[in-house]
């Protein structure tokens, strides 16, 4: 087509029949058009032939999100969006969000058209009740010229929005009711919950929605007037999601790694030995995470000391926010001491690249006491890597019930120690929940109470991260306390050491391959979409006596390092 002056495929992709037609006389239609009649659908789709002469319906599909920087949610977007393009029912992909977007690679950027507005970013501060209308009432404008600049139309489109009740941009809840009420359908993927141990976002929440109880803040969180529905990554939490009255089906990620031939072990693990200074002999497990508190770094710290004296273990990321950095640089000082054999910055090294530092490791640990998907969980079961894993129910039952074996996985690392001693951390527990959600008015508090203490022993991940500290030491300097918190995790400390079980590997490998391809997630995307589009504008009563701020909280214990603040000065 381009020798006719015509633009290429991937640019009548971009900008969509309709507009690509409007720049094409009928003659010029008829005249460069080569197809055979086998390829006559996918001609029509790029002409805009009328759909009189064909069974289309075809839809538009708009994905907005704050920013599309790097990260858990443009990733995610990536894949729907290598879907979306090679399926024929998808007209344009148009890609709606505030300037941030240089996440975004070129070949989406090809394929796609975007959006920006710059009041569609993170807010930069909070706003009063009337404020944050007035902005969502300006924003809910600009989004609707853009959408009739685009050719783009209700009954055609689906608006795809993520994290849009995360609280990081408190308009978006006001925008979504007014253009659901305009007859704009919705699917709202929800990712994390602001309600979910993160004070912060749920307080800017509160100011802005101008909510007086939970159920108030639920109904502005959460709407669902009109052609709206949600979508969860996990069972559990579309469970949330439908208690509160929304329309909610699970959409799990896709899992994918390079298609590219991984490196061999031996010579990558020789160039991990010698970029980090290790022994000639050394074994290398890998923590391939950002180390953000809801990491539980601590933990790591500990699991490298259980290792075997020939293995060391590589935390790859660095923390990019001050308050998450601040964390992180104390495990780093701390470990100097209580656990020279965890490797900090792993993923930092200019000669040591992901797919070497994986292709070294002997296995994968992830210590995480909060997912929203988990997708470390089932990576590098892809590259051939067995994973030793604390085991997150919300999460983990999910990979387990579509056939993942996940044995190798922990509940908790009990730590053994006297009455006194554990009914001190639970009441240090309780003040730090306490402390955490302080910042909230008295009436948006979750009603939550901690388990029922066992009188020998107490999980590490439960423990303040001053107790925490405070375990590790304990742990280096004393033989005797190590070996039972030893004994007391027999399967963990064998599950580290263990030699691969190329069966299991194999098999999870499959699973996860199937399942949880780009091309299931989007067939199952797709049947949404489809769902939304063919759906009636209902309004829809809340089921639950329970808000959801009480709900999220009900299935998630509390873990202090999630929480804890740490000033520079620390």
């Amino acid at each position: 087509m381009a020798r006719y002056g015509l633009l290429s495929g991937s640019q009548a992709d971009a900008v969509g029949p309709a507009a690509y037609a409007s720049r094409l006389t009928l003659v010029d239609r008829l005249a460069c058009c080569p197809c055979t009649s086998h390829q006559i659908r996918k001609c029509a789709r790029l002409f805009a032939l009328p759909r009189t002469l064909e069974h289309f319906d075809l839809v538009n599909i708009v994905i907005l999100h704050c920013h599309f920087q790097r990260g858990g949610v443009t990733q995610v977007v990536e894949n729907h969006v290598r879907f979306l393009r090679q399926c024929d029912d998808v007209d344009r992909v148009v890609l709606v969000s505030g300037p941030r977007s240089d996440g975004l690679t070129d070949k989406v950027l090809s394929s796609t058209i975007q959006l920006n507005l710059p009041d569609f970013d993170y807010d930069t501060k909070r706003f009063s009740a009337d404020q944050n209308r007035e902005r969502a009432d300006q924003i809910a404008q600009d989004l609707i010229r853009l959408f009739a600049s685009e050719g783009l139309h209700p009954d055609q489109t689906v608006l795809h929005w993520h994290n849009h009740s995360l609280g990081k941009n408190t308009a978006a809840p006001l925008v979504i009711d007014q253009l659901a009420k305009q007859g704009w359908s919705f699917l709202l993927q929800v990712h994390d919950f602001a309600e979910d141990n993160r004070p912060e976002n749920l307080a800017r929440l509160i100011q802005a929605s101008g909510a007086s109880s939970k159920s108030e803040l639920d109904r502005f969180l959460y709407p669902t007037t009109g052609k709206i529905r949600y979508a969860a990554l996990t069972a559990g939490d579309t469970e949330t999601l439908s208690s509160l009255g929304c329309k909610a089906m699970t959409l799990s990620n896709s899992v994918t790694l390079p298609s590219e031939k991984a490196p061999d072990q031996e010579t990558t693990l020789a160039k991990v030995r010698s970029a980090f200074s290790l022994p000639s002999d050394a074994r290398w497990t890998l923590y391939p995470v950002r180390g953000i508190r809801r990491k539980n770094v601590g933990e790591w710290l500990l699991l490298a000391q259980l290792l075997p004296d020939d293995w060391y273990s590589g935390l790859t990321l660095q923390p990019t926010t001050a308050v998450e950095k601040n964390s992180y640089l104390r495990w780093k000082e701390l470990a100097a001491t209580v656990a020279p054999k965890a490797v900090f910055d792993a993923g930092h090294h200019e000669q040591i690249s992901f797919a070497e530092n994986l292709s070294a490791s002997s296995n994968v640990f992830s210590t995480s006491v909060a997912e929203g998907f988990g997708m470390t969980f089932l990576e590098p079961w892809l590259a051939g890597r067995s994973v030793v894993a604390r085991r997150l129910p919300g999460v983990t039952s999910d990979f387990e019930k579509a056939g993942v074996n996940l044995s190798s996985f922990y509940d908790a690392i009990p730590i053994p120690g006297n009455k006194d001693w554990i009914d001190q951390c639970h009441r240090e527990i309780q003040s730090a929940m306490d402390s955490a959600i302080a910042q909230l008015p008295a009436g948006f508090r979750p009603a939550r109470k901690l388990a029922s203490p066992i009188t020998d022993s107490i999980d590490f991940a439960l423990l303040t991260p001053k107790r925490q500290t405070e375990v590790l030491c304990r742990m280096a300097d004393d033989v005797g306390f190590a070996d039972a918190v030893r004994q007391r995790s027999q399967k963990l400390v064998d599950a580290i050491a263990s030699p691969p079980d190329h069966e299991t590997i194999h098999a999870n490998a499959g699973v996860i391959a199937d399942y949880y391809s780009i091309e299931s997630v989007g067939k199952r995307l797709m049947k949404v979409y489809e769902s939304v589009l063919k759906s009636d504008a209902v309004m829809i009563d809340t089921m639950s006596n329970l808000s959801a701020v009480d709900l999220v909280n009900l299935n998630r214990p509390f873990y202090p390092c999630r929480t804890e603040t740490l000033s520079d000065e620390s």
